[in-house]
């Protein structure tokens, strides 16, 4: 009696340790990409009562009037900061956040019936006396705090970790979804920001992943036997099968943009080729792949390997 009540103890005592051990980033990955799909389909549900964004554009403007609020923002600072203290690329853009200035880069729109539905903006740095300062994590905390007092109220704010893109922020009200992912302790030093109207930008994905679908359906149906050529393109480098793969593959390919390529190497099972580009993943974020593409000599690309 006496050795099973011990028993007894021992197991309780070792399935309440095991129920309070930490979650590994795996499980927390999965839990914070269904709390960002659940807030996304929320907003995608909502009424359409926000139209005035935090950075100064409408849901309802134009592309023309988009291009012409920021020309607005176009800064000469970009030509005067040095490599010695601007060393995460050009930013033609200043973004005035509460009462800091911040450098604005690569800047992604996307328009729907002719009308803003979604944009991305790439904060690289703080200007200080017209001098590039690079991003903190008080600079992190005041851009939150820039957004959320814009909102004002009613909105919902959302802490979220992910192993492979790091700290993301999400903030909702309504039909406005805003997601800032920080890239702020990476190579890349820099927070990326989206803003979306997602009762408009919902629809949209789902259009990419159903074509995406039929594409593929396309692709293996068939099986050209033909060989063609596989080679870079002497202007920009690019190797057009894998382009069209990364076309029918991304998440988002209206995201994508090209880094680097390395040259076509022949071999006996096929041809291989680098690639490096960023595009937006599923988790919203956008993120720097570095990939190695096998295509057969039928140039379909029959495997892909990330490099690190």
């Amino acid at each position: 009696m006496k050795t099973s009540l011990k028993s007894l103890i021992i197991f309780l005592s070792f399935l309440s340790l095991w129920a309070c051990k930490p979650k590994s980033d795996y499980e927390r990955a999965r839990e914070d990409l269904r709390k960002y799909i659940a807030i996304m389909n929320e907003a995608e549900q909502s009424s359409l009562t926000e139209l005035k964004t935090p950075d100064g554009f409408r849901f309802d403007m134009t592309e023309s009037e988009f291009d012409k609020e920021l020309t607005l923002r176009e800064s000469s600072l970009a030509d005067s900061l040095t490599e010695n203290n601007y060393k995460s690329g050009s930013a033609p853009y200043v973004w005035m956040m509460g009462k800091e200035q911040y450098a604005v880069g690569w800047i992604h729109k996307v328009f729907k019936e002719g009308k803003l539905c979604s944009y991305d903006i790439t904060i690289k740095g703080r200007i200080v006396s017209s001098e590039f300062v690079s991003l903190t994590r008080s600079d992190i905390n005041n851009i939150c705090d820039f957004y959320k007092a814009f909102l004002e109220k009613d909105y919902t704010f959302d802490s979220l970790i992910h192993p492979s893109i790091g700290q993301t922020y999400v903030l909702k009200k309504n039909n406005m979804a805003i997601t800032i992912v920080d890239k702020v302790d990476s190579y890349e030093e820099a927070l990326e920001v989206t803003c979306e109207n997602r009762p408009v930008t919902g629809p949209i994905e789902r259009e990419r992943q159903e074509a995406y679908r039929s594409k593929q359906s396309e692709l293996f149906s068939s099986t050209p036997t033909s060989s063609v050529e596989v080679k870079n393109n002497k202007w920009n480098g690019g190797v057009k099968q894998v382009e069209n793969y990364l076309e029918r593959t991304l998440r988002d390919p209206d995201s994508y943009e090209s880094i680097e390529w390395s040259e076509v190497k022949e071999k006996s099972d096929g041809y291989y080729v680098r690639h490096k580009y960023r595009a937006k993943n599923g988790f919203g974020g956008y993120v720097v792949a570095n990939q190695l593409f096998h295509l057969d000599f039928s140039g379909n690309v029959v495997d892909v390997k990330d490099l690190y």
